[in-house]
């Protein structure tokens, strides 16, 4: 099948988000103190999807003065009663909590919107961007194989890792809340010693970077380096535009550049060693124990022999 790329539909929504962003005003504390207290941030911005079931809220934000630019983030959440009554096209005001390794919207309220023109053009944005994501690849077909280079420079395909099982993600270096791009690589850290010990060499880890201007192999080498990869089983790919729009687009996964750095959601995928789609993670909540079972059930006699 073809898949079906997204950032055009995304690109609007961006451009909703800048015509219709709202006044900012923020609260900025010091870093986390020795308690362990979070710096906290009152933002202003718009709802652009509410995920009760997965947690999450997609804001177009503005700028956060000393922490990150204007940006569209779905922003995780601990209390999910925080969501209710609110919708796409809201206009907000919301407090960010931000640890060394978890962000999180602890508080939000509605405030003075948008006119009901702009309401329903953002709502069109919305439902043509998951209309284009229930065209990716779905679990149990087989995901065409793509072309990217790795940490080392050297060419590599999905293909070549046909035999194994797959556990791909998507990260880039300089994404700066720690519960995004930080939480996958910590995640998969985590996994590849799990994994080292019950299936070595029957498993490949492939963290593909959604900034290719920036993160080219020298910079993911030593982004690797930061979280112990052994490159015999884990792999950090870059590629040009249209390469990472292509992998991007077969799984669904959003991002767009904004101010320097990536907006995005999150897209981790297992594919088994047929080169089928196991299983699609769309947010950051799955944990290494998870994949490690989904991983060993996916390797089991079994299931190979049954996808063949």
């Amino acid at each position: 099948m073809k898949p079906k790329i997204i950032l055009p539909v995304l690109g609007i929504l961006t451009l909703a988000a800048v015509v219709s962003a709202v006044a900012f005003n923020h609260h900025n504390e010091s870093d986390s103190d020795s308690a362990g207290h979070p710096r906290t941030f009152e933002v202003h911005g718009q709802i652009r999807a509410v995920d009760i079931a997965g947690k999450t809220v997609h804001i177009a934000h503005e700028e956060i003065p000393n922490y990150m630019p204007a940006m569209t983030m779905p922003f995780p959440v601990k209390n999910t009663d925080i969501l209710k009554g609110l919708s796409s096209g809201d206009n907000v005001q919301f407090e960010l909590m931000v640890t060394e390794n978890d962000a999180w919207v602890s508080q939000i309220e509605r405030i003075a919107g948008n006119s009901p023109e702009e309401t329903a053009d953002i709502q069109r944005a919305s439902a043509s961007a998951q209309s284009a994501d229930a065209e990716r690849v779905r679990a149990g077909e087989v995901v065409p194989d793509f072309a990217l280079i790795d940490q080392n420079n050297r060419p590599i395909r999905l293909s070549d890792f046909r035999g194994k099982a797959v556990v791909l993600t998507f990260i880039y270096t300089r994404c700066p809340l720690p519960n995004f791009c930080p939480l996958m690589s910590r995640n998969f850290e985590e996994l590849q010693q799990r994994l080292n010990k019950e299936s070595p060499g029957k498993y490949r880890l492939l963290s593909i970077s959604m900034d290719p201007d920036f993160d080219r192999p020298e910079v993911l080498k030593d982004y690797a380096a930061r979280y112990g990869a052994d490159e015999k089983d884990w792999s950090f790919a870059t590629g040009n535009a249209d390469q990472i729009s292509f992998v991007a687009g077969l799984l669904g996964l959003y991002y767009a550049r904004e101010n320097g750095l990536i907006s995005h959601d999150f897209r981790t995928a297992l594919i088994g060693p047929d080169g089928r789609l196991v299983q699609l993670w769309k947010s950051n909540v799955w944990t290494p124990y998870e994949v490690q079972r989904r991983v060993r059930e996916t390797l089991a006699p079994s299931k190979v022999v049954a996808s063949q």
